[in-house]
């Protein structure tokens, strides 16, 4: 799991925050499933872990409604996991304040959040806010338009523009 090498790194080792832009559909519930077989298998470590957008909690609602469409393995995972998309440490998030509360707590956590090339939404704020401390990670898991916020991440940038304003990419 290449993804528990990044929480390791940054959660445990830094303190910091991993901060994941996600598609609200499909790649969201791909990770709370890998982060779900983690945590089956004792492999993730006891840090919070927060999805910040209303429609991914209500897509995660809608996937989980519909089991009938669940691939083998996801079916197998169900006769000793209930909910795959579940598991302790995982938390949805309703509000703005709750969503800006995630940014002024300085412990560390793991944020997926929308948009999932990082151009609008709540990800942004969650990336404006944490971007300039070398304790933190962006982690982009899926395709980023080469203009956009996730493209220019991906690219190496050391500045880019958040909201109009310069941020330094230390993250």
């Amino acid at each position: 799991y290449q993804i528990l090498n990044y929480i390791n790194k940054t959660c445990v080792e830094k303190k910091g925050k991993l901060i994941i832009p996600a598609f609200s559909v499909g790649r969201t519930q791909e990770l709370i499933y890998f982060l779900n077989q983690l945590s089956n298998e004792n492999l993730l470590p006891k840090i919070p872990v927060y999805v910040d957008s209303p429609l991914s909690r209500e897509a995660t609602k809608v996937t989980q409604a519909h089991s009938e469409g669940f691939n083998n393995r996801i079916q197998k995972m169900m006769q000793s996991d209930e909910d795959p998309f579940d598991f302790e440490g995982l938390q949805f998030i309703q509000s703005v304040d709750e969503s800006k509360a995630l940014n002024s707590n300085p412990n560390p956590m793991i944020i997926i959040s929308a948009s999932g090339m990082a151009d609008a939404g709540r990800v942004q704020h969650h990336i404006l806010n944490n971007i300039s401390d070398q304790k933190n990670t962006i982690l982009i898991v899926g395709y980023c338009e080469p203009h956009s916020l996730g493209g220019r991440l991906m690219r190496g940038e050391k500045q880019v523009r958040i909201y109009g304003d310069e941020y330094e990419v230390k993250a």
